[in-house]
């Protein structure tokens, strides 16, 4: 038996005794950890949202380099303050209880911990800030001095976030000093004890002392002012930026959370995880739904429709058959344009308009036909999906005005901020809803309608806020064909359809069913219900704007009689099949009078990997076609073999897009060819955007560098004044 050396202890006992110290210490760091759980919850998320959400990188971006406004800045800086400070009191004060469940809490040996933590929590929030302005830069192919006149003028931003950090972190470090020194002035004031973890521990949130309690008194009246005051005006807080309120909400949560957290911890009681448990079964049973469709102006999402009035809207025949009358006499073929606008937030929006607006300028040239602008003349209809149903509309609820106007108008609109007063009502009004029975307050998707409408009204729009068939019909009862007929494409929950809303009286009939697993949407919306409504049913994009349930009160109502709405690209994403159906419907009305159509399809899309347009049509019979060739993107290639858990996920997520493919194909197949005279076969234009000098957005914010960029992108990338010259050819009046 070999002999041990005296005064060493075997290697086994020495290792278990190393793996106890080990352990312990790493329960005594998870027992820290459980009092400031909801600050450090709050803090995991938004570095979960800095490194690996793409849309938020935009924010960063606007933020700290292109927004020019340097009052948004100084918003940016306090609200980091407030959020770090209420970070670090709330933390400090959870470590001043006692309680029974944590006695790891009052071991010495992690005093520093105690001090320092709460510190290193609230210093983390400028910090965090700037770590998402990096990662964005890293994201811009050209660096940031690449594409703005900005950079220089800006780079001083990121530094004032560095130093306000390092500010708290003095702060926290010389507060005591500063308010010992001041107490022995004032001798009515207790010095303070010389660390944080020296202070008496209570039992009791009360016993923490009147100004503690004064705090906590005063912010949960403030949050509740908040939420009043976003619930009665969402746009209150508009104007100081989406990160600014993200820092707001932070701030509020972590200080009423942790305070929530020390009541049901002194206790024993779980008052987060019973409210979750309250949220869900609330939600689950639809208990407090205030997601409801609107369906007429001064609806609430909270409240239950009234029964429709009549139904004033034009029928779709009669809208065809005036069009036709007006545009297409002696005309052989007459031309028709057609519009599918794919989604992809305000990035399909801000591209649709431009596009629209572009070409409406230079095609218009002086030649509109009593004051209409001659490519909206012949825009007979247009399919679109989420942000390029907010395009659409954008673009006809400025047709009134000059065309001229027609692009900086539509800029000026969509250039809006219309995240922040929907970060606003989801983190305070929405988020107060989610536990109170049954619907009192109007949701996220309502500040976001809203913020449409004031943003229209900003340029003398008002068309988002007045009933979606009100441009279709006048007062008199005549069809009106001067803006183009709009076919905004949801989608149904339950039945996985499309829901295809238009301004018309149902087209589909026992005896006519034009939507291939599809709704009418007129069968089930009422006939006062406004545009906002109507694009936000296409753009519920998951969470940012929620599921919306629809129950019709018609006196007989169709089957089923409630539906939920979410994004039309569920179910595809590009707006063709719809456009396709469309174009078969006037085929039929067109034949019927005896009318030869020619077609002039443009598609706006904004996925730069997308080809079936341009290689898969016939080349022995070929379109008239311009689209962009985008460079190829660097990069990997992505590997096609998912794990078994993601596998089935991944496949019901991409089959999205495959079946935007098909729906694509099936419309270049229905364009018809003349192989003796091409100018007599129909015509595709495919506008799409390529990986450019500046990263576009997904969400519902842009700035102005993306304008300029989605501008460069259409100059060089196609010969508009060659489209247009076509186009004003093909609409110049035919001799007799």
């Amino acid at each position: 038996m070999p002999s041990i050396e005296r005064g060493k202890a075997p290697p086994g006992p020495r290792l278990r005794r190393r793996w106890r110290h080990m352990l312990g210490w790493t329960a005594l760091l998870l027992d820290h950890l459980k009092p400031v759980r909801v600050s450090l919850l709050v803090l995991g998320v938004a570095v979960g949202v800095a490194m690996g959400v793409d849309q938020a990188a935009e924010l960063f971006l606007i933020a700290l380099w292109t927004d020019p406004s340097g009052g948004r800045y100084v918003a940016l800086l306090a609200t980091c303050a407030l959020a770090g400070l209420s970070i670090w009191y709330a933390a400090r004060n959870a470590y001043r209880l006692r309680y029974p469940r944590w006695p790891a809490l009052q071991d010495e040996r992690a005093a520093p911990l105690r001090d320092w933590l709460p510190r290193l929590l609230g210093a983390a929030v400028p910090l965090l800030v700037c770590l998402g302005y990096v990662l964005a830069l890293a994201e811009l192919p050209h660096g940031p001095c690449g594409v703005t006149a900005h950079c220089e003028q800006r780079n001083w931003r990121a530094t004032g976030l560095l130093l306000e950090s390092a500010a708290l972190i003095v702060f926290f470090m010389t507060r005591r000093r500063m308010w010992s020194a001041l107490s022995r002035r004032v001798p009515a004031l207790a010095p303070p004890a010389p660390r944080p973890s020296d202070e008496k521990r209570v039992w009791r949130v009360r016993d923490l002392g009147l100004v503690p309690c004064s705090f906590y008194g005063v912010v949960v009246a403030l949050n509740i002012f908040a939420t009043g005051l976003i619930a009665w005006k969402p746009e209150a807080l508009d104007g100081i930026g989406p990160l600014a309120i993200l820092l707001i909400a932070a701030a509020f949560l972590s200080f009423s959370g942790s305070l929530l957290c020390m009541a049901g911890d002194r206790r024993g009681v779980p008052l987060l995880s019973t409210m979750l448990l309250l949220s869900a079964t609330l939600h689950w049973l639809h208990l407090n739904d205030n997601h409801k469709v609107r369906q007429y102006p001064v609806m609430s999402t909270h409240e239950q429709p009234m029964p429709p009035l009549a139904d004033t809207r034009p029928a779709f025949d009669a809208y065809a058959d005036a069009w036709l009358a007006d545009r297409c006499a002696s005309r052989a073929p007459c031309p028709v344009v057609l519009v599918s606008a794919e989604g992809g937030g305000i990035r399909g929006a801000a591209w649709t308009a431009l596009v629209l607006a572009r070409l409406t300028a230079l095609v218009d040239a002086g030649q509109s036909v009593q004051g209409e602008p001659l490519l909206a003349r012949y825009l007979f209809a247009a399919s679109g999906v989420s942000g390029g149903s907010l395009g659409l509309a954008t673009y006809a609820s400025l047709l009134g005005q000059p065309a001229a106007t027609l692009e900086p108008g539509a800029q000026a609109m969509l250039g809006h901020d219309f995240l922040a007063p929907t970060l606003a009502n989801t983190f305070f009004v929405d988020f107060t809803q989610r536990w109170l029975p049954g619907a009192w307050l109007n949701d996220r998707a309502r500040a976001l309608t809203r913020a449409w409408e004031s943003a229209a009204r900003r340029q003398g729009v008002t068309a988002f806020a007045q009933p979606f068939a009100a441009p279709y019909r006048s007062p008199d009862g005549k069809v009106l064909t001067t803006t183009p007929a709009l076919f905004l494409n949801s989608t149904t929950v339950t039945e996985g359809r499309r829901f295809v809303q238009h301004p018309f009286q149902p087209i589909a009939t026992p005896q006519r069913q034009p939507w291939t697993a599809g709704f009418d949407g007129s069968g089930w919306l009422d006939p006062r219900v406004p545009l906002s409504e109507v694009v936000l049913n296409s753009a519920r994009f998951t969470y940012v704007s929620p599921a919306g349930t629809l129950e019709s009160r018609a006196a007989n109502p169709p089957l089923p009689n409630r539906l939920q709405l979410v994004d039309g690209g569920y179910f595809e994403n590009s707006g063709t099949t719809t456009l396709l159906e469309v174009m078969q419907l006037l085929r039929v009305r067109a034949a019927q009078r005896g009318i030869a159509l020619r077609f002039i399809v443009i598609h706006i899309s904004n996925d730069p990997q997308m080809s079936d347009f341009i290689d898969r049509h016939d080349a022995s019979h070929p379109l008239p076609l311009y689209a962009a060739a985008c460079p190829a993107a660097p990069g990997r290639v992505r590997d096609s073999v998912r794990g078994e858990a993601s596998a089935p996920l991944a496949a019901l997520l991409d089959t999205r897009a495959a079946r935007g493919e098909y729906a694509r194909v099936q419309l270049l197949r229905a364009l018809a060819t003349d192989d003796v005279d091409p100018a007599h076969g129909d015509v595709l234009w495919h506008f799409r955007l390529c990986p450019g000098d500046y990263p576009i957005p997904l969400g519902w914010t842009i700035s102005a560098p993306v304008f300029t960029e989605l501008g460069r992108q259409l100059e060089q990338h196609y010969p508009l004044a060659r489209m247009a010259a076509e186009l004003r050819r093909e609409f110049a009046p035919q001799p007799p």
